[in-house]
């Protein structure tokens, strides 16, 4: 159900955010669709599964990768790795798993990341 709530508006990046058509930002993020990045959530697990929740915070925690557009709405969720999964490792499963519903940038377009993505 997700799946069919939680999508860009516009699929195919034609439309250029009224942000970007600013002057003092468009030759910065000439191109750009929105923003990824990991987040951590504290949660409360098992002992046995402890280990594998405790990321760099050092307490358990799930790491959710977000997509956001510019309009600061999620176009895309990923949820459910535990606290230890890099963002690097998130992504590319990402991209084989879920290729199909995860919101490409077209040719010429793309996403602001942090280092933790190649």
């Amino acid at each position: 159900m997700a799946v069919d709530i939680i999508q860009p508006t516009d699929p195919e990046f034609r439309v250029v955010h009224d942000r970007l058509r600013d002057a003092r930002f468009a030759p910065h993020f000439d191109g750009c669709i929105g923003a990824i990045d990991g987040s951590h959530i504290p949660v409360i697990v098992p002992n046995d599964e402890i280990v594998n929740h405790v990321g760099r915070h050092g307490y358990p925690t799930k790491n959710i990768m977000v997509v956001c557009d510019f309009d600061m709405r999620f176009t895309s969720i990923v949820a459910g790795w535990p606290g230890s999964a890099h963002d690097t490792r998130i992504f590319r499963d990402t991209l084989v798993k879920y290729a199909d519903r995860f919101p490409h940038p077209p040719i010429g377009r793309y996403y602001l990341v942090d280092s933790g993505y190649p």
